[in-house]
């Protein structure tokens, strides 16, 4: 049999170039802790791991956007919180005015009580406006105090827009958690509005009060404490869809435990023979390299003795 020096040259290269493959694969693997960097190098098992991964990737989405609609409801449990204490805070100064039989600074109460329930109406999460209704950088309520809402009526106090925001916090639940400023604050708007009105009809609102005076003021008290109780079932509302929030982000970073799991197994190398491939490759190059060293210095003639 003829061997050419072209031959064993050609056989000891590609002997290196497979050695120092298999080191690089080896060494890849032991770098990544993965069997191979893509799904090409996964055969039969890519399309099970594609489908692992792309079920993986939509419920880290849905995660995504169930956090954000959690931090939007805690934002709006604030909000409901402070429109209501506007609004328990002023039944509670005109039930200390009847009880006491003065209107001495009851009217600087009802202000105070109606900036506070303003504030809720008008409360902002992450820049743009809860209760706008799609109307994020409108002002939903924009008269900032008893005289400025006294100017207004019903049908122009609120700028909100109509529109309740939606979310799909998974697979097949969408939940509208939005609400309006004129739906929440419209009814209690209208008395603080009548509130001022009258006060401004029925001057001097100090001293002692009048018949007509603790009449309508005990009517106010009583439309007030309503006001107050659909404003608690409005946060309780928001409370059961916290709730609900919680308990779908609870179940799908479960799924994304579970799915990271089944990729792992799927993908992730067994370190330990990735080290023993490593140190085998190692040596294989080493070897490869020396007969390619020692035929530079080599030649035929040397090789068939």
């Amino acid at each position: 049999m003829r061997i050419s020096t072209g031959q064993i040259w050609n056989s000891a290269l590609s002997n290196l170039m497979a050695a120092q493959n298999r080191q690089n694969e080896a060494n890849n693997q032991v770098s990544s802790q993965k069997i191979a960097s893509d799904l090409g190098g996964y055969g039969r098992t890519s399309e099970v791991i594609a489908a692992y991964q792309s079920s993986f990737t939509r419920t880290n989405g849905y995660t995504q956007v169930a956090k954000s609609v959690s931090d939007r409801l805690d934002s709006q449990n604030i909000a409901l919180e402070r429109a209501g204490d506007g609004l328990t805070t002023a039944k509670e100064a005109i039930q200390n005015a009847i009880a006491t039989d003065s209107l001495d600074s009851l009217m600087t109460s009802l202000q105070s009580s109606y900036m506070a329930f303003a504030d809720g109406i008008n409360y902002k999460h992450q820049g743009s406006y809860l209760f706008s209704g799609g109307r994020e950088d409108t002002l939903p309520l924009a008269a900032n105090n008893l005289d400025e809402l006294a100017a207004t009526t019903s049908a122009t106090a609120f700028s909100n827009g109509t529109v309740k925001k939606t979310s799909k916090i998974d697979g097949t639940t969408s939940l509208q958690t939005g609400m309006l400023a004129s739906d929440l604050g419209g009814e209690a708007a209208d008395l603080f509005r009548q509130i001022k009105t009258f006060a401004d009809a029925n001057q001097p609102m100090t001293g002692k009060m009048t018949e007509a005076q603790q009449t309508f003021m005990q009517d106010m008290s009583t439309k007030l404490g309503a006001a107050y109780d659909k404003m608690v079932d409005a946060t309780a509302l928001n409370g059961t869809f916290q709730n609900r929030v919680e308990n779908t982000l609870t179940s799908l970073e479960s799924q994304a435990s579970s799915l990271e799991n089944l990729i792992s197994d799927k993908t992730d190398v067994n370190m330990a023979e990735a080290y023993t491939r490593l140190e085998q490759a190692d040596v294989a190059v080493q070897a490869s390299a020396q007969v390619v060293a020692n035929l530079r210095n080599t030649s035929l003639l040397d090789l068939l003795r």
